[in-house]
């Protein structure tokens, strides 16, 4: 009798176990996008995801699945997110690697041709919200200059159209995060980021509170008179030594943006520069897309800084089509001086400036 308790007890014993391990994986599954995103945190990315920050991002009504990740292993394309069920979509996608201004890097992904990205991040922050979510672009200063002398840079995406449709402080930290990481895994060698609280708004500034700004040379040029008739109005969302510098002149009066001044640094600007001219103007036989040239609706300069490239621009393009409220005569001198402050700011050589002569649109 005894013998036949003791071996009676087991069967009944695993039973109910396998039961309760039934149980249990069935409520994992249900409560599985409770826990996933910590999950993911703690596995993927080398560490350097936020669970809280994950947990604001990732859907909770799916089953979802580690993508490909290649953080700490030796690759010079660090790789991470996190897929659909199906494994073959993406819902958060991380990239992060070393660029420098190549036709298929990740900056020649992103501009076509040049365009006013959405700065979201503080000056602290060498980047912007793109096409598909954050950028951030360092300069690498442990890893010097390639074979042809280019400058190289980390370059850091968050592909987060999968979980988002405007910028949340969720994904610019995410993009931080993974730009302080790789830029430790790959010794890039720049200055370690702060984490972003918020979304900045735009901030707009009269010409005496922009003179602290890199934007100051507004303050100190001739403007014309406001198509309003009211005070001029300045957004600098950057700082001088930005990857991509960026002033807006707002018309009080109106709102909108009369002009935006931009200065792009690096060996990758070059193709969406050519890019613009040749789509958006009537380029004359004996002039070229390569040149320093005035639009319609734009103006570009050209430099030499640091030993490579910097293009420079003046865009009056409105959202509604609008013809521009400045004259391409008034553009072409604010362009200049533009160019002229931000030469001086990053011992720029080698100016070309525009022209006054205005090629027009396409026919």
């Amino acid at each position: 009798m005894a013998t036949g308790i003791r071996w009676q007890r087991p069967a009944r014993v695993l039973g109910i176990v396998a039961a309760v391990l039934a149980l249990v994986a069935g409520v994992g599954w249900a409560v599985k996008p409770v826990w996933q995103p910590w999950w993911y945190a703690s596995t993927l990315c080398g560490g350097h995801l936020s669970g809280d920050d994950l947990a604001e991002l990732l859907p909770d009504d799916e089953r979802l699945q580690a993508g490909r990740d290649t953080f700490g292993s030796g690759n010079d394309l660090l790789r991470c997110g996190v897929n659909e069920s199906d494994g073959r979509h993406f819902v958060l996608k991380v990239e992060a690697q070393t660029d420098t201004g190549g036709r298929f890097g990740p900056l020649a992904m992103e501009f076509t041709i040049p365009r006013d990205p959405d700065y979201v991040y503080s000056k602290a922050v060498p980047g912007f919200y793109g096409k598909f979510g954050p950028v951030i672009i360092q300069e690498c200063p442990k890893l010097g200059r390639d074979s042809e002398g280019r400058k190289q840079r980390l370059i850091t995406n968050v592909y987060a159209n999968g979980v988002e449709t405007d910028p949340s402080p969720q994904t610019l930290r995410t993009a931080v995060r993974i730009a302080n990481g790789a830029n430790a895994e790959l010794g890039c060698g720049a200055a370690p980021l702060p984490l972003p609280e918020r979304v900045e708004a735009v901030r707009k500034l009269s010409l005496r509170q922009a003179e602290g700004t890199m934007c100051g040379w507004l303050s100190r040029v001739t403007l014309p008179k406001s198509p309003s008739g009211r005070q001029w109005q300045v957004v600098a969302p950057t700082d001088e030594r930005a990857p991509i510098t960026s002033c807006s002149l707002i018309d009080t009066g109106m709102g909108g943006s009369a002009v935006k001044f931009t200065g792009w640094y690096g060996e990758w600007t070059e193709e969406p520069f050519e890019a613009l001219l040749e789509g958006n103007m009537q380029i004359p036989d004996g002039r070229s897309s390569r040149e320093a040239l005035l639009g319609e609706r734009f103006g570009r300069a050209k430099a030499r800084c640091g030993g490579e490239p910097a293009n420079f621009l003046a865009n009056t393009y409105s959202p509604d089509g609008t013809p521009p409220v400045m004259p391409m005569s008034e553009v072409r001198r604010l362009l200049n001086a533009f160019t002229a402050d931000q030469a001086e700011q990053r011992a720029c050589t080698a100016l070309q400036l525009p022209g006054p002569t205005v090629h027009p649109d396409p026919r």
